[in-house]
């Protein structure tokens, strides 16, 4: 309803568990090295446990993106809610296995085949279980038992169990103490803290391809938190109601009164039209109550003497000088000696192609640049410092106008790597670097550079790849605009430096 307003693709805050809305915190970015670790190392047992809501499952289905269907065959198991055959017929149609056995056994014996079969071709076999606190305890007992299919030297299935904290508590039991020890790797999800909060929803707003004017303020952004309490599940549910609310006041700045209106509307508590007759009459009792107040005290210091020369010797007496002088605390920072400041020139040091020279003085006071005839010091600075011509006579390069904040590279690529692929530009560095690790997850060279705009300010440039060739950066374009996510990449290249310091286009 609101999307061609505030200029979205799709629905940034939806509950379903979309992965490419995945928003990489240092504590997913940290579960999903555990699984991938678990997987690749053959650890046996990986256990994931968080609070409710905190994007579990969104986890689980980022992790099967990231593994390779040529190299990992997998199972997911979404409703737990089984018995023990029930629960092997699941995996077994998950692997997409025949479950037509009528025992245990049987079925066992199916997917004990289909696990050689995998192992023989090199591949590797992983069951994903989620929500696996619901799972009883004799099933649970009959995950552990699948972990003895395995060969002399290594487990033939990895097994994932993702659940809530009411999972570590359950595995602590005496009748589930062999399945505990089994655990290799365990990592508990947290909720994101508030610069991550902040990150968060502006990451799902660039997702859905939100305009550049619709964004939340610093007011919004505690509001959002203080209801949250950094839970993904509870920012989507108050960010969508919020945007709702700014939509419906025509204003595509989420201020702190939307996200109060849609924390109030999920409540079930809307603003009324008129207020109650009882309201009404209680707002015009306290006017009138603070203007009574005000007459009786203007009455009281114009018509009475007495009381207005006892306010007047009261204020005499508590507002005097030596109440109200200030204290002197310059006595207790005088230094010494004060010393004395260094040359401009010895403190600025000055970058040569050749060789650093720290000062444009030599120690022994002879000058290192020839200063042209008749030119005072101050020009003679001057020139050294911002002039081209000087600066490329003496071999001095021209210093980075960088800023110092940031520690990404300046967008420019120098022969002989001319060419490399443009995903996104962002306007916060933040932004951008996430989105560069979760390219680099994928397993492509991604980098971020900076490039300055003029007016419209500086923008972080996310990027694939260095080439030489302009066909190998071409094919690298098309493969990631073949992805949902990455539709708009495109090849770019740069062959020089321009007047500004920045890349120019050749094609």
């Amino acid at each position: 309803m609101y999307q061609d307003f505030f200029g979205l693709r799709e629905k940034p805050f939806g509950l379903t568990p979309d992965p490419k809305f995945l928003f990489f915190s240092e504590k997913h970015r940290e579960a999903l090295d555990h699984l991938l670790y678990g997987i690749h190392q053959k650890e046996g047992f990986v256990l994931i446990t968080g609070d409710t809501g905190t994007g579990k499952t969104t986890l689980c289905r980022a992790l099967l993106e990231r593994l390779n269907p040529h190299e990992v065959r997998t199972s997911l198991v979404l409703n737990p809610l089984l018995n023990e055959e029930e629960l092997l017929k699941a995996i077994l149609e998950d692997f997409g296995l025949p479950s037509a056995g009528t025992t245990r056994k049987e079925l066992l014996d199916v997917l004990n085949r289909f696990l050689l079969q995998t192992l023989a071709a090199g591949k590797t076999a992983v069951l994903i279980i989620d929500e696996a606190q619901h799972l009883s305890t004799e099933c649970l007992e009959q995950v552990r038992l699948l972990s003895n299919l395995e060969t002399h030297k290594e487990k033939l299935i990895q097994i994932i169990l993702v659940g809530s904290e009411e999972l570590s508590a359950k595995l602590e039991s005496v009748e589930l103490r062999h399945l505990q020890q089994r655990i290799s790797l365990r990592y508990h999800l947290r909720p994101l803290d508030k610069k991550e909060t902040r990150s968060y929803l502006q990451h799902r707003l660039n997702m859905a391809r939100a305009a550049g004017s619709t964004s939340f303020d610093s007011g919004a952004h505690r509001e959002i938190y203080r209801f949250s309490k950094g839970v993904p599940r509870l920012i989507n549910i108050i960010a969508e109601r919020s945007l709702l609310a700014a939509y419906l006041g025509e204003s595509r700045k989420i201020r702190q009164p939307h996200v109060v209106e849609g924390r109030q509307s999920l409540n079930g508590r809307f603003p009324k039209s008129r207020p109650s007759p009882l309201k009404r009459f209680s707002h015009r009792w306290k006017e009138a109550s603070v203007t009574l107040s005000v007459l009786v005290i203007a009455s009281a210091l114009v018509f009475v003497p007495t009381i207005r020369e006892m306010f007047r010797s009261y204020v005499n007496r508590g507002f005097t000088q030596k109440s109200y002088a200030p204290l002197n605390y310059s006595r207790q920072f005088v230094r010494a000696e004060i010393p004395q400041p260094q040359p401009a020139a010895m403190r600025r040091p000055i970058r040569t192609a050749k060789r650093n020279v720290t000062s444009p003085l030599h120690p022994d006071g002879e000058s290192s640049v020839e200063h042209p005839a008749g030119s005072d010091s101050s020009r003679s600075r001057q020139v050294m410092g911002n002039g081209s011509d000087s600066l490329k006579t003496a071999g001095v390069a021209k210093p980075d106008k960088r800023p110092s904040k940031e520690r990404f590279p300046q967008y420019l690529l120098k022969p002989p790597y001319v060419y490399t692929v443009q995903v996104e530009s962002f306007k916060d560095s933040e932004i951008a670097a996430a989105r560069m690790r979760e390219l680099q997850n994928r397993g492509f060279d991604a980098w971020v550079a900076w490039i300055d705009l003029g007016e419209m300010g500086t923008w972080y440039r996310v990027l694939v790849g260095k080439y030489k060739d302009k066909g190998e950066a071409q094919v690298m374009a098309r493969k990631l605009s073949q992805k949902s996510e990455f539709q708009r990449a495109r090849q770019i290249a740069t062959h020089k430096e321009s007047p500004k310091g920045q890349g120019a286009k050749i094609d």
